[in-house]
């Protein structure tokens, strides 16, 4: 009888979230899991998750965890149950997935997977194309979950591509700065464009683009110089 205990508890735990009992496909994946081990049942729901049954591989995943909150495999049944909804781009499967990758760095802080969910984490915010012309928050909490990974565990095998990720989110805020610079350049507001690309030579110094930096910085130097030579004679003609 104990061997039956996984499937009657999967049924309890379906029927209580409604999730959708009448359904012939979900009562087969309870009769699948019928007697099977805790590794048997997380297999399965990977194996439903590579043959992209995500919602089947979620529901799976969920109960493990749900039944060994406190066992390894638990723990990784949690962080799989994010990549169920990480696989999808819109907005409210992201946010799904961010908020339950952050959930586990924060509470399993010796879990082995960690440095996955902080790559994950980060990736939630950069699986779209992030613009410089556009709102940024998205590529700065990007940036503070990768720099979190590199620098609690520098010899993680997801360290180098969060480091490649840094890199080229950073590019993108220089490049903003740049953009913001030309902007107040074009407008003739030379002191506030001098300003920006100071910043970015500042806090971005391996932007690869600095020789462009140099000459406009040279540029808006002549601008303020020439208008502060127009205002110091106009001072002396009004004596």
């Amino acid at each position: 009888m104990k061997r039956f205990l996984p499937w009657l508890a999967m049924a309890a735990a379906l029927a209580a979230a409604g999730a959708c009992s009448s359904s012939s496909s979900d009562e087969k994946l309870i009769q699948n899991l019928a007697g099977m081990d805790k590794q048997a049942m997380y297999d399965r729901a990977d194996g439903l998750f590579q043959d992209r049954e995500y919602e089947q591989a979620r529901q799976v995943f969920s109960f493990v965890y749900d039944t060994f909150p406190n066992d390894p495999i638990g723990h990784k049944a949690a962080l799989r149950v994010a990549d169920t909804y990480a696989v999808h781009r819109d907005t409210q499967s992201l946010t799904e997935a961010r908020l339950r990758y952050k959930d586990f760095a924060n509470r399993y802080p010796n879990d082995p997977d960690r440095d996955y969910a902080l790559l994950m984490l980060g990736n939630t915010y950069t699986v779209r194309k992030i613009r410089p012309d556009r709102d940024l928050s998205s590529a700065r909490e990007a940036i503070a979950a990768y720099q979190q990974l590199v620098t609690l565990y520098p010899n993680s095998k997801h360290a180098g591509e969060a480091r490649d990720r840094v890199a080229e989110l950073r590019d993108i805020l220089a490049e903003h700065e740049m953009l913001v610079a030309e902007y107040y350049a074009k407008n003739k507001r030379w002191h506030g464009a001098l300003w920006r690309l100071e910043y970015l030579k500042e806090n971005y110094p391996e932007y690869p683009d600095m020789q462009r930096v140099d000459a406009m910085t040279d540029e808006m130097n002549e601008h303020i110089k020439s208008l502060e030579a127009a205002y110091a004679q106009m001072k002396q003609t009004s004596k």
